[in-house]
């Protein structure tokens, strides 16, 4: 059986320390490409360069992780387009909650945001070759569908007459479907779950992603077998070794095909631990993960060839 795999590091730019620890890794031959948050206010010259030559080395890819939505216990960001304001509090940065920012999220808005992000990687002189969405707000995850009443205010068609844009029916997916389309970008979009998460999707996400994976596919727009990873907080995982066999299973268990496993590794910090404590251990441990001998012999032992992309 062939199997190939993406190891890839989420939120490049979430913090300098991290940074310059996923730069390490990659130049280890531990990860494979690397998601970067755009609008992050953290994301220097300096380690864009050295992850733009990695790159151009062939020794990792880049990715756009599309951000809508902040997080708790750190500063917010905030957007980069015009439209992107729309999402934003009164004081301009991201809501925290993923399914506010779902909420306030028109296809337009999505699609123009999209673009600036897309363009700030660019002009950060990355290259961007895949698209993916920081808190899964880009697949619809936290806001299960409900059809709009015709007097509510913030329904599509009204919120669209009333900004004089045309009614754009399109789900978050499918504007990102799109996006890659124009721009010849993979998309992080399973075409199982079974590994992320197993009998547990709800049939009205089941039903979105089926029709999102038959766009894509009539789209041309390239798609990993599996995308997954721990997806437990700190506080449901017992110990490292707890995590590393989770991660195991899943080494085990990857489909024919080219696969990813994401994860988060994180250094340890003062700022890491003053904003997170002892929530930072999981993001320590995926670091310490991808050096450990028995990850690494797993992969020699499995045959499983990494791989940049899919």
């Amino acid at each position: 059986m062939d199997r190939s795999l993406v190891i890839n590091a989420d939120d490049f730019g979430y913090d300098p320390a991290s940074a310059d620890l996923v730069l390490e890794l990659i130049d280890e031959g531990c990860l494979t490409s690397t998601t970067v948050l755009a609008l992050a206010a953290d994301l220097s010259p300096t380690r864009t360069a050295a992850l733009a030559q990695l790159a151009d080395q062939g020794r990792c890819a880049v990715s756009l992780h599309f951000a809508t939505n902040s997080e708790r216990g750190r500063d917010g960001w905030q957007p980069l387009s015009e439209a992107g304001r729309r999402l934003a509090e009164p004081d301009g940065i991201l809501p925290v909650s993923a399914a506010l920012a779902e909420k306030r999220a028109d296809p337009w808005i999505i699609a123009e945001e999209l673009q600036a992000q897309y363009d700030r990687a660019v002009e950060l002189g990355l290259r961007p070759i895949r698209l993916d969405s920081h808190c899964g707000t880009l697949y619809g995850l936290h806001t299960p569908p409900a059809p709009p009443l015709p007097s509510d205010p913030r329904s599509a068609a009204t919120r669209s007459t009333a900004t004089g844009r045309r009614p754009d029916n399109r789900g978050p997916m499918e504007v990102a479907v799109d996006f890659c389309q124009h721009h010849q970008l993979g998309f992080r979009l399973p075409r199982s779950t079974r590994l992320l998460a197993g009998p547990y999707l709800p049939p009205w996400l089941r039903r979105r992603h089926t029709a999102a994976v038959a766009l894509a596919d009539h789209s041309e727009v390239a798609l990993p077998e599996e995308s997954t990873t721990n997806p437990f907080p700190r506080g449901l995982i017992p110990n490292y070794a707890a995590m590393r066999a989770q991660y195991l299973w899943l080494l085990a268990h990857l489909p024919e095909g080219t696969s990813e496993i994401f994860l988060h590794p994180g250094a340890e910090s003062t700022w890491a631990r003053r904003h997170f404590g002892r929530g930072w251990d999981k993001r320590v441990w995926e670091a310490r993960l991808l050096r450990d001998p028995a990850w690494l012999d797993a992969l020699d032992v499995q045959r499983i060839r990494l791989v940049t992309t899919w």
